[in-house]
């Protein structure tokens, strides 16, 4: 086993059982019950689970807003709000975590991709407002949500490098597109991975930033 498989494998061991011991995570039954992957045995799931997540770990490069060059104040904070409650919508549970903002500043924080990547998805949705999804060539979604606006035009199959600046941050969504000043400025990041034929599970990011966060570029802004 490579350096780097061993140390993905030790972080993926370290997310599952963390995500269990928290209940975040219900694996091995949600996937058996919902014919997300063929009936097997216990052993077997948690490899499937375990090989899928390791996939994540190996193409993480970059946290997600770099630091500032030229302000010390434009700092960051995250915690770990994995499937706390949300009502916009109806009651829901949060599949992110939220990187907010110490400067409550829309368009002032740039966001980079924290892999490499091609553009899946791009535009408004009313709970995410201005998003970019990012799909890996490993299959896993990278879901950055409530953009101010984007570097550039993107389009669907536009090639990503991990890095590149994707857009910047805000506080748009909640309501119809352009709608803003719904909660404060912040990334929300989503991740899921690819379970079966044509299905998709969130996985918490809090422990991928984590890991990222002494993985910082550095911007002027």
């Amino acid at each position: 086993m490579s350096q780097n498989r061993k140390i993905a494998f030790y972080l993926t061991v370290i997310l599952l059982l963390g995500c269990i011991v928290q209940g975040e995570l219900f694996w091995l039954e949600d996937l058996l019950e919902n014919q997300i992957l063929p009936e097997q045995n216990t052993q077997n799931s948690f490899e499937i689970c375990r090989d899928t997540l390791e996939l994540v770990w190996e193409e993480l490069v970059w946290f997600p807003v770099p630091e500032s060059s030229v302000n010390e104040q434009a700092t960051v904070a995250f915690e770990n709000s994995w499937m706390a409650e949300r009502n916009y919508g109806g009651k829901r549970s949060h599949e992110g975590t939220d990187v907010m903002a110490s400067i409550d500043q829309a368009g002032y924080y740039p966001v980079v991709s924290i892999t490499d990547g091609a553009v899946e998805q791009i535009g408004w949705l009313e709970k995410g407002g201005y998003r970019i999804g990012i799909r890996s060539g490993n299959g896993n979604y990278y879901y950055y949500a409530h953009l101010a606006s984007y570097v550039r035009e993107w389009k669907a199959g536009d090639a990503v490098e991990a890095g590149d600046i994707l857009g910047y941050m805000g506080d748009t969504g909640y309501g119809p597109e352009g709608t803003t000043g719904q909660f404060p400025v912040h990334l929300h990041l989503g991740v899921y991975v690819p379970l079966g034929a044509d299905k998709e599970m969130a996985v918490n990011p809090y422990w991928m930033l984590k890991y990222l966060e002494n993985s910082k570029l550095t911007y002027s802004y």
